[in-house]
């Protein structure tokens, strides 16, 4: 099967699990991407908000013959989502959640929303407008002040007290307000057939993270997570007939009284996702499996608890 994923940046451990089996090619606006250097084929394209970046991708897809579009960059789901029609006239099936997805994931306030309409537990956010137009509001600190289509650690601010959260948000617009959770980090790497049928959840707990990315992480077997995570997505699934597709990875923390508290869904390959195939979720047959037609059968819980320590390398270019 032939592949074509944009943004590819670093994304050098996720080429290579995709290309023992298939023909990746890869895309970036940047001409020093390192991962540039690993897919089979590399393209420079525009920046998404290009007024002519769909065309060009389009073109690629044509002229390479991709089977599967797999974006990697948020800010360009809902653009190439409004597109899907034209990938398919291409032969190119975009592997991405509907666009009624998308639009509860891309926007932090949309996720809590979510969260609380489904009973999900997550921590108390308000929007930023909010606290400036009611600074009585009562909230527990700290708190962490997040752009609402923000990404990783991009833009993220702390406030200790009512002060500190005072002078941060004074220059700001867009953000939320999210109490601070202590506890053991989590993602969750979730893929669901075109169905939106869940194939595999792999929890992995985040030992390390350096740059919003984690460095360090374990795949655990907590059936407890497992289930929560499978309750989520059937309930994203089930809402208003939205479908998730393909790659998603959930954030969530357990506290210190043990509960599960829910951040963010975001639908693409998470960072960390490597772990998980190294941990018996083969990404690229299944991939294979689903643009052939094949049915998979859940394997929910099908890994081996595995821990991975990431380190830096380098390409040298002249």
């Amino acid at each position: 099967m032939r592949i074509l994923l944009t943004a590819i940046g670093k994304r050098v451990q996720l080429i290579k699990h995709l290309k023992k089996i298939n023909y990746v090619v890869g895309v970036d606006s940047g001409d020093l991407a390192p991962a540039k250097f690993f897919v089979d084929s590399f393209f420079k394209v525009p920046p998404c908000n290009d007024k002519e970046y769909v065309n060009v991708i389009l073109s690629i897809c044509k002229n390479e013959k991709i089977d599967m579009l797999i974006p990697l960059y948020e800010k360009e789901f809902l653009i190439l989502d409004s597109n899907r029609h034209k990938f398919k006239e291409v032969g190119t099936f975009l592997l991405l959640s509907d666009s009624s997805v998308l639009e509860i994931c891309n926007d932090k306030w949309n996720t809590f929303n979510f969260f609380k309409e489904n009973n999900i537990n997550t921590p108390k956010t308000y929007l930023l407008e909010e606290i400036k137009e009611n600074q009585n509001i009562t909230i527990s600190y700290p708190v962490i002040i997040k752009p609402r289509d923000g990404m990783g650690s991009r833009g993220i601010f702390y406030a200790n007290n009512r002060d500190e959260l005072l002078h941060t948000i004074s220059s700001l617009s867009g953000y939320i307000i999210q109490e601070k959770v202590e506890g053991t980090e989590y993602t969750l790497d979730i893929f669901c057939d075109f169905d939106g049928q869940v194939i595999s959840i792999v929890p992995r707990q985040r030992l390390e993270v350096r740059a919003g990315e984690v460095s360090k992480s374990k795949a655990v077997k907590d059936i407890r997570l497992i289930d929560v995570a499978l309750n989520l997505v059937n309930k994203l699934n089930s809402s208003k007939g939205y479908k998730a597709i393909g790659p998603m990875n959930i954030q969530c923390i357990v506290d210190k009284n043990g509960e599960i508290k829910f951040i963010e869904i975001n639908p693409r390959f998470g960072g960390g996702v490597p772990l998980s195939f190294e941990a018996g979720v083969d990404y690229g047959q299944i991939l294979c499996d689903l643009i052939s037609g094949k049915k998979i059968e859940p394997f929910i819980g099908g890994f081996e608890e595995l821990t991975m320590l990431r380190f830096d390398d380098a390409v040298y270019i002249k």
